[in-house]
């Protein structure tokens, strides 16, 4: 049954009181222009429609009462309480007080909200499609242990756009949120925040901000322009899938006390501080997304904070690709890190493991590891305009089957009681490597090939340890020691170089069942107090001196051919002595095979030469 209800006491249309105690169950009242100044309390239901019709007194729809309300004003509300079902259609909401859904239904669709917050509590649930919230002096909705949907809505200059107090639920589709005094979307205590197909942008604060075990899950969302950190996670748990987060002024997102992210197809783009920053015992699992644009930082991982990342592309930042300080801890796998100034940088006991991974075209070192371990296999580490690696204060790096090529500075640089370790690595074209400060160079199966600098250079009590190993073919020498280093060398091939090939000052040599061969000048030159053993080795092609030892310098050879030199084979000086066992020299016949001068003692056994010793000073044959 139909109604005509009108504002004006003097009109032949009933009144809404009137109307409201003669209508029965489900009747229609049309509500004619004009301002309704009254409390309601509906008890039965009904639909009012009205055309340019307002409401300004509080409603109250009670248990088990459904009400629609179709093109009605809602204005200067103190309340309107719905523990039925309400449903609004093209309706205006402004100035009203609240609008309270205490354990009923609330369904609007094409209204607009100015200044009228909703609030939804007591397992309450809304549905709001196609909606306008604008200038809230407060949050636009907020939700206890309730749920809403909203679809294509659009939420602008409040405090808060949606808030998620306690066991709260929100499922939000193609919905559009900008400009919020604050926090634009909240989730607290256990709630969950669900977004589809939206975009939040150009807030004062965070776009989203979620804590004490809440779940936020984004699909298909845009998160951009926001002062502050964009998405922020404290102790609770986000999922993104195909989503971007971009121009921030701090942070793209932010993991905090133990929080945990998963982020799937996803980009993110100049954000200033750091795309991803990670604290406090949080987890980041990152698969095929990106990280893209000149923020300070791709990555940052603080206090054991924990992180895997997979077809995951680092470019362009501007400082550091993914950093890891304090007992944090990363894999990555099938990554690639690119035009920087540093790829990836562990400090302070953190550890990284890095598998089928490109890290190129960076500035400065494209991996730095300070007091840290490393873990680096099938990876390569090319075309950088630095350091390959650096390792300094006791780092620790595990290197197999990589290949380091084209850097402009050492492939690998370890000092201050840094330990590396290689296997089954190349190095093709660089500065080589550079060990020093006590530390350690255990190498095996490895080739290092061509370089514009020592291939190896060891320096302050450092040890370098060369097994089933290849170094050829470079610009200067293939090792290089200085200043008490030892160097043990074995079943490995030294060839081609245009320098001494093995140049030695103050330190030990172990050469076992190996090949120095091709040199243009020296094989070994050892000076000022060396110590060498060679045993079971060919030294051969070398056109200088194939071996040199002087100031106070020993050399034992066992079992060792010197052949096919075009000048002396051993030449030893200044205090040195040389005992050959079980030897073979032989040459060009262009000089002696051997001498010994300037007080240096030789002592041979068993050993044959096919040109005669020489010697000034004397020698023991």
């Amino acid at each position: 049954m139909l109604h005509k209800v009108s504002a004006s006491k003097f009109s032949f249309c009933q009144t809404l009181p009137n109307a409201l105690k003669k209508a029965r169950h489900n009747d229609r009242l049309l509500l004619m222009s004009g301002s309704y100044h009254m409390p309601l309390f509906i008890s039965q239901s009904l639909k009012l429609s009205g055309n340019k019709a307002t409401i300004t007194g509080s409603i109250t729809i009670p248990k088990g009462v459904t009400v629609h309300f179709e093109q009605i004003k809602f204005q200067q509300n103190k309340q309107i309480i719905i523990e039925g079902t309400a449903l609004f259609h093209q309706c205006h909401f402004k100035e009203s007080e609240h609008v309270i859904v205490r354990g009923g239904q609330l369904n609007m669709t094409e209204c607009i909200i100015t200044n009228t917050p909703i609030a939804i509590t007591n397992n309450g649930g809304a549905v709001l499609s196609n909606c306008h919230f604008t200038t809230c002096h407060t949050s636009s909705i907020i939700v206890t242990h309730a749920q809403i949907e909203l679809v294509n809505c659009r939420f602008e200059d409040a405090l808060h756009a949606v808030v998620l107090k306690e066991h709260a639920k929100a499922n939000i589709t193609q919905c559009h949120f900008m400009k919020q005094r604050h926090i634009q979307l909240l989730a607290q205590n256990n709630s969950e925040l669900l977004i589809h197909d939206s975009t939040i942008e150009h807030g004062y604060n965070n776009a989203i901000h979620g804590e004490q075990n809440s779940v936020v899950k984004l699909q298909n969302t845009i998160i951009q322009h926001h002062l502050m950190t964009q998405i922020v996670m404290h102790s609770c748990t986000l999922q993104m899938e195909n989503c971007k987060v971009q121009y921030s002024r701090k942070y793209g997102l932010q993991l905090v006390q133990c929080a945990e992210a998963t982020i799937e197809h996803c980009h993110f783009w100049q954000n200033s501080d750091a795309h991803i920053s990670s604290t406090a015992q949080s987890a980041l699992f990152m698969t095929n997304s990106t990280l893209h644009g000149p923020s300070k930082i791709g990555v940052q991982l603080q206090e054991k904070s924990v992180a895997h990342f997979s077809r995951t592309v680092f470019k362009h930042q501007l400082s550091i690709q993914l950093l890891l300080s304090e007992h944090a801890n990363a894999s990555i796998e099938q990554c690639t890190f690119c035009t920087g100034l540093q790829g990836i940088v562990a400090q302070q006991h953190s550890h990284c493991t890095l598998l089928d991974s490109v890290i190129s075209n960076h500035q400065q070192s494209a991996i730095a590891v300070h007091d840290s371990e490393l873990i680096a296999l099938s990876s390569q580490i090319i075309r950088n305009n630095g350091y390959g690696l650096t390792a300094q204060h006791e780092a620790a790096v595990m290197l197999e089957n990589n290949r380091f090529s084209d850097n402009k500075l050492s492939h690998i640089i370890a000092t201050k009681k840094s330990n590396i370790t290689i296997n089954k690595s190349k190095f093709i074209r660089g500065k080589g490597m550079y060990i020093a400060d006590s530390s350690l160079l255990y190498m095996t199966k490895s080739t290092i090939y061509d370089g514009n600098d020592a291939q190896i250079t060891g320096n302050n009590s450092t040890k370098i340890y060369i097994v089933e190993s290849k170094l050829c073919n470079g610009r200067a020498e293939a090792i290089q020691t200085t200043n008490n280093c030892l160097l043990h060398i074995t079943r490995s091939t030294i060839s081609a170089h245009p320098l001494q090939q093995i140049v030695m000052n103050h330190g030990s040599l172990v050469l076992l069942d190996s090949l120095i061969e091709k040199g243009l000048q020296h094989a070994i030159a050892l000076s000022n107090y060396c110590d060498a053993r060679i045993e079971n080795c060919q030294i051969m092609q070398h056109q200088d001196t194939q071996l040199i030892a002087t100031l106070h310098s020993t050399i034992k050879l066992l079992k060792t051919q010197l052949t096919g030199g075009n000048m002396m084979n051993i030449d030893i000086s200044h205090h040195s002595k040389a005992n050959l066992e079980h030897c073979t020299l032989t040459n060009k016949k262009q000089a002696p095979n051997a001498q010994a001068t300037h007080f240096s003692e030789m002592s041979l056994k068993h050993s044959t030469m096919n040109n005669y010793l020489c010697s000034d000073e004397k020698k023991e044959l």
